[in-house]
């Protein structure tokens, strides 16, 4: 009998061990960190990339090192427009890139990206998506990402999209016969310009200039400096076709669910710091560029008022064909619209 209840003893703490043990097991294991892939579509050239790698920095540091985010350079794990489906898909937890580079699965993100002589600068973009009918826009973008499998976290401004050219132009017609390297609703833009529309890689630009296989490109003016296009391309034609084109960061909504409540908020608020501190830095570059072209050895032409109005018609129809591709983005037209007139009449 003694030696039965000694028995039960010794197993009952033993069991007691072994449940401590496995428990104790699981805590460590919980306090591991969680580890994210962040892949960037911007090169790790641009001020993008060390605003990034700050972003991630300070994540960790907040949270304590509970969450730490491995940044990606573009195509070292996807390329970029599979970066999208990388993420609902699990290859990757995070992405910082464009809307419209998900627009062929989001119509949304063609409006999200920027139309075409419409929000003029950061202040007008972060007025629209943020704060006109209290973030209206915004929202109807983010459920579109949350259908889909993604959250998404922040519409980012970005620089200036405006023509480059090798040619000197002040009038819609000087495109004529030109060829243009460009993308989505800008070779619709081009075409209406009489020129001819060139898709390129971002990175054979120069090269294609510089052999005469285009006769310019639309991209942030920025880029004269930045890549050099100033050497192939040293004409910069003005008013920006998007005056403040968008960036944008979303995450696995899997991800996002497993996320602790109590990091979510870091990683907003660090989400949205990181394009402060990109633009606080880029921003005044391309704006001294295009005040002082002489020192920076590019020339600055101003279309005429009246070619203005004509491009802005031209951009009318991009619009007006953006309205019929989802309600969503019926819905977004609208709302640009009456957000411009009111921006107008006040």
């Amino acid at each position: 009998m003694v030696k039965n209840r000694k028995f039960k003893t010794v197993f009952v703490w033993a069991v007691v061990l072994l449940l401590g043990f496995c428990f104790s097991g699981v805590a460590a294991a919980s306090d591991k960190p969680m580890i994210w892939r962040l892949q960037s579509a911007w090169a790790t050239s641009t001020g993008q990339h060390p605003a990034f790698q700050k972003m991630c920095d300070m994540i960790k540091q907040e949270s304590n090192g509970r969450l730490e985010i491995k940044l990606f350079g573009p195509g070292e794990i996807v390329g970029t427009v599979e970066m999208f489906d990388a993420v609902v898909n699990g290859v990757l937890e995070m992405a910082g890139g464009s809307g419209i580079y998900n627009s062929g699965k989001i119509p949304e993100g063609l409006v999200e990206f920027g139309m075409p002589f419409a929000l003029e600068n950061k202040a007008e973009l972060d007025d629209f998506w943020l704060n006109y009918k209290g973030g209206e826009a915004f929202k109807i973008v983010q459920e579109a990402y949350r259908k889909r499998g993604a959250e998404l976290l922040a519409i980012h401004a970005g620089n200036s999209y405006g023509y480059m050219t090798a040619f000197p132009a002040t009038t819609a017609a000087e495109f004529k016969g030109k060829k243009i390297r460009s993308f989505g609703f800008f070779g619709s833009i081009v075409q209406m310009m009489g020129g001819q529309p060139v898709s390129l890689p971002t990175e054979d630009q120069y090269l294609a200039l510089q052999q005469g296989t285009v006769d310019g490109t639309i991209f942030p003016y920025l880029a004269m400096q930045t890549m050099n296009l100033k050497e192939v391309a040293k004409h910069a034609i003005l008013p920006p076709v998007l005056g403040s084109p968008t960036s944008d960061v979303y995450v696995s909504s899997k991800a996002w669910a497993k996320l602790p409540e109590d990091i979510k908020p870091i990683v907003i608020k660090y989400v949205r710091l990181q394009n402060e501190w990109y633009m606080a830095k880029e921003y005044p570059q391309e704006q001294e560029m295009l005040a002082n072209p002489d020192e920076f050895g590019i020339e600055v032409h101003r279309m005429k008022p009246e070619e203005v109005t004509k491009l802005k018609a031209m951009g009318q129809k991009i619009w007006d064909g953006v309205a019929k591709r989802s309600e969503g983005t019926a819905k977004l037209i609208d709302m640009l619209r009456a957000y411009k007139a009111e921006k107008q009449g006040s």
